[in-house]
Order: structure tokens, then C-alpha cells, then sequence
């Protein structure tokens, strides 16, 4: 049995760590029964990982026509940013409240609604480590790249933390367009579009030049993924958990930025009562 706390004046004390996370668990199952609508298993594995998959072959053949040693560079890259698509996806999602007709009853909740669009979108998080995580193993011989026992599971805890770190910036790209939800794809195809030119997934950083270089440093991905290419080199060090600790620090800002945005825009709603955190 459940016990519910109250605030003093009959309201759910949503203040208590075990009632933020018992927010969190229901806006994640909501989130999964949604996606479950829209893949099975026969489906995800035939439709959607197969798709993935092609778009991952299509680039390391590629490499293989542009010199030795490309083909692992370009299979790396677009598997990894393909891991941080799934994040971004929470941009699009995260506006779902709006379209069901379900965002002025979390307003005028208890709870926090950031609790919510925190959890209503984590079913992105598997899908995208499996994408990424299978497709390097599928595809590990064509690129001749060598895998071992440790190496796919620090690849494995690697990418769970990119698929964070990009979660959290889609979580804030979808609070600026929660009730301008025909930008929701604008705003996460820009996205996804820029982070594949600064972030290394193609092309080196260096290669884009300083000032787009400095943009990436702020962006998820780049420094997973250099931590990722060091792994799967067989360089893993101190030098991959610093970059890794950075991933982390920058996910963790965007995550600040998406509660702050959140938060924000609920409290304007509730005090001009229009439950739609119009701006």
C-alpha cells in the first residue's frame, strides 16, 4: 500500500522524494504505453532497427570509398549520433500533453509537471542505446573493427550516457516549443543536424573550425563520442573518463536549463490561469 503525504492542508506533499519519484514512474509508463501503440517487437526489429541499420551501413560504405581506416570512423560516429537522435526525439514528444489535451490538468496539479516531461519520455533512452549498441555489433566486420568483452561494455555504459545527455537537451528544445508544436520537428531536426556537423560525428572537430569547435564543446555527443572512439581503439584511460565527466557536466546543464524553462512557464500559467504556458 501506498502511503500519500500531505502538505498540511489536505494536498499531496509533492515535496517527498518518494512521491517525485512515483510521478516520475507514471509519466514513464504513460510514455511507454504510447510507444507501445506505435511499435511491437516484430515491428521495432523489421521496421525501425532495420532502418537504423541500413542508414549506418549506407555511411560506413562510404568510408570504405574514401580510405583506410574511414569506414570505423563514419560506422562510430553515425551510430553514436544516431543514439543521441533517440534523445532529441524527446523534443517532439515532449509536446504530445498539448496535442492529447491533457497539459491544463498538469498544470493545475500538485505535481510538478517537469516531473512529468522528465519521465514521459525515457522509453527514447532504450531504444536509442539498443540502436546504436546493436548496429556497431552488426556491423563490426564490415568496418574491420575489433571488439572485445570490456570494450562493448564500457561502449554500452557510453552511450546510455549520451542518450542522457542528448534527453535533456530535447527536453529543453521541447520546452521552448511545447505550445508551438508545428515547430517541434523544426527544432529537433535543426538540432540533430547541427550536432552531426560540429560534434565529430562525420568529420573531425577540427576540421569545422574554431568558432563552430567551441559550439560542439557545448553541445552532447562530442565529448561522448571521443570517449567512445578511445574505447573502441582500445586507448580507454583517464583521459576517456575525463571526457566523459564532461558529457556529463554538459547534459547536466542542459537538463538545469530544461527544469528552468519548465518550471517557469508553469508557474506563468497557473498565475494567469491559462494552462497553456502560452508565452
Amino acid at each position: 500500500m501506498t502511503t500519500i503525504t500531505s502538505a498540511g492542508d489536505g494536498t499531496p506533499d509533492t515535496t517527498d522524494p518518494g512521491r517525485r519519484l512515483q510521478v516520475l514512474g507514471w509519466a514513464a509508463r504513460a510514455g511507454i504505453a504510447d510507444y507501445a501503440t506505435v511499435f511491437t517487437w516484430k515491428t521495432w526489429v523489421l521496421g525501425w532497427f532495420v532502418r537504423i541499420l541500413a542508414q549506418m551501413l549506407f555511411f560506413t560504405t562510404i568510408g570504405d570509398l574514401l580510405g583506410p581506416g574511414q569506414a570505423r570512423y563514419l560506422l562510430i560516429g553515425n551510430a553514436v549520433a544516431l543514439v543521441a537522435l533517440h534523445g532529441v526525439f524527446a523534443t517532439a514528444s515532449t509536446t504530445w500533453e498539448l496535442q492529447n489535451g491533457t497539459l491544463p490538468l498538469l498544470v493545475a496539479s500538485p505535481s510538478s509537471p517537469s516531473l512529468v516531461f522528465v519521465g514521459r519520455s525515457l522509453f527514447w533512452l532504450p531504444d536509442g542505446v539498443a540502436c546504436g549498441l546493436g548496429g556497431i555489433l552488426l556491423l563490426a566486420p564490415v568496418a574491420d573493427l575489433r571488439l572485445t568483452v570490456a570494450r562493448v561494455a564500457l561502449l554500452a555504459v557510453l552511450l546510455v550516457l549520451v542518450a542522457v545527455t542528448s534527453y535533456c537537451l530535447g527536453l529543453f528544445l521541447g520546452s521552448l516549443v511545447l505550445t508551438a508544436s508545428d515547430l517541434r520537428n523544426v527544432a529537433s531536426n535543426g538540432a540533430f543536424t547541427v550536432m552531426m556537423i560540429v560534434c565529430g560525428a562525420e568529420v573531425p572537430v577540427q576540421a569545422v573550425g574554431p568558432v563552430l569547435g567551441r559550439l560542439g564543446d557545448v553541445l552532447p555527443l562530442t565529448h561522448g563520442l571521443l570517449a567512445v572512439r578511445e574505447v573502441l581503439a582500445g586507448r580507454a584511460g583517464s583521459h576517456t573518463a575525463a571526457l566523459a565527466a564532461w558529457e556529463a557536466l554538459v547534459g547536466a546543464c542542459w537538463l538545469a536549463a530544461a527544469l528552468a524553462s519548465l518550471t517557469w512557464r508553469a508557474r506563468r500559467s497557473r498565475r494567469d490561469g491559462t494552462a497553456l504556458f502560452l508565452s
